[in-house]
C-alpha cells in the first residue's frame, strides 16, 4: 500500500499545514482518536429467519468470534483499545441479526484466513474477493473498492503512481495493493523499493514522515487517511481495479454460509449497511446483494 529525506518532505509539509509540523507519532495519534462514533449496533434486532440458520457450533457461546487486523481505518481500527469502523458496525449488526453479540481478535492480516472455522467463525478485515481465496474459502460480498494513491501533499517527489519503477512506496503486507505493487515491479528496469508493513498505521506514519513516496490501499482507506491527517497528505491518480468485499467463512460449511449470506442481506434489506457506511462518511459502493462467490477476476 503503500525519496525525499524525512526532513525535506516534513518540512514541505509544514509550509502545508501546521500540523504536518508534528511528529509522524502525533500525527497518527490523532489520526486514530477521530472521534467518530459509528453506528450504534445496539438499535439493530434479530431476525428469527437468520437466527434459525446459525449453527449450533456458533450459537451455543451466544458469540460471533471474527477475526480482523484493526489497523485499517475506517473500516477496522481501534479507539482506546476497542474495535471500530463501518465493518466492525457492520459485523455487530450482523452478530445482532443472528441473536449473538461480536467478539472481535485482532491479528496480523495474514494469520486470518488461515484461522478461520478453527479460531474464527468467519473473518471480517476488508478482504477483497479474488478466485484464489474462494478456491479456498467461502466469501459473502458487501462493499466494492479499488486500488488508490497518496503523496505528500503537494507531490514534492513528482511520484506517478502508473509507475512505481525506482521509487520507494509502501503497502501493508498480504493486502491487494501489495499484490498489485509486486506485479508492476516485474515489469521494471530499475525496481522499486517496496517497503511492507503490518499495519495500514504504519504506512501512513511512514508516508507523513517522508519515509516514503507514496502509499497504496483501498479506495476508503485512502480518503480516510486523508481526511484525517491535516492536509499532509493527498490522493493522487486514478482509483482503479475495483471489486468486491466479503466476509469471509469456512469453504465446506454451508449452514455458516447460508447464516452470513441471510444476516447481511437483511442488513442491506432493510437499509442498515447502508447507514452504517454513512456513519464512517461513506455513500457510495455498498452492495445490495450479499452474493456468495461471486464471479470475479484474479
Amino acid at each position: 500500500m503503500r525519496s525525499r529525506r524525512a526532513i525535506a518532505a516534513l518540512a514541505a509539509a509544514c509550509a502545508v499545514s501546521l500540523t504536518a509540523c508534528q511528529s509522524a507519532d502525533a500525527v497518527i495519534a490523532e489520526y486514530n482518536d477521530s472521534g467518530t462514533t459509528g453506528y450504534d449496533t445496539s438499535t439493530v434486532q434479530a431476525d428469527p429467519a437468520v437466527q434459525a440458520l446459525v449453527p449450533e457450533s456458533v450459537s451455543a457461546d451466544g458469540r460471533l468470534v471474527i477475526g480482523s487486523n484493526l489497523y485499517w481505518a475506517p473500516a477496522e481500527f481501534q479507539q482506546g483499545g476497542t474495535p471500530v469502523g463501518y465493518e466492525i458496525d457492520m459485523m455487530g449488526a450482523v452478530a445482532r441479526r443472528m441473536g449473538l453479540e461480536l467478539g472481535v481478535e485482532n491479528a496480523e492480516f495474514d494469520s486470518i484466513m488461515p484461522a478461520i472455522g478453527t479460531k474464527y467463525e468467519a473473518g471480517a478485515s476488508s478482504f477483497t474477493i479474488t478466485s484464489e481465496r474462494e478456491s479456498n474459502f467461502t466469501m459473502i460480498q458487501f462493499y466494492f473498492g479499488g486500488i488508490a494513491w497518496a503523496v505528500q501533499t503537494g507531490n514534492p517527489t513528482g511520484f506517478d503512481p502508473t509507475n512505481v519503477c525506482g521509487r520507494s512506496v509502501g503497502v501493508q503486507t498480504g493486502t491487494m495493493e501489495d499484490d498489485a505493487v509486486a506485479e508492476q515491479a516485474t515489469r521494471c528496469q530499475t525496481p522499486p523499493d517496496i517497503q511492507r508493513y503490518d499495519s495500514q498505521d504504519a504506512v501512513t506514519q511512514a508516508l507523513v514522515g517522508g519515509k516514503i513516496e507514496a502509499m497504496s490501499a483501498d479506495s476508503p482507506v485512502v480518503d480516510y487517511a486523508v481526511s484525517r491527517t491535516g492536509g499532509t497528505i493527498s490522493a493522487i491518480g486514478e482509483v482503479t481495479e475495483m471489486a468486491p468485499f466479503g466476509v469471509v467463512v469456512p469453504k465446506d460449511d454451508p449452514a455458516m454460509t447460508s447464516a452470513m449470506q441471510a444476516a447481511l442481506q437483511s442488513l442491506m434489506n432493510d437499509g442498515t449497511l447502508k447507514r452504517i457506511f454513512a456513519a464512517w462518511g461513506i455513500d457510495d459502493n455498498v452492495a445490495e446483494q450479499a452474493v456468495v462467490n461471486p464471479e470475479v477476476e484474479g
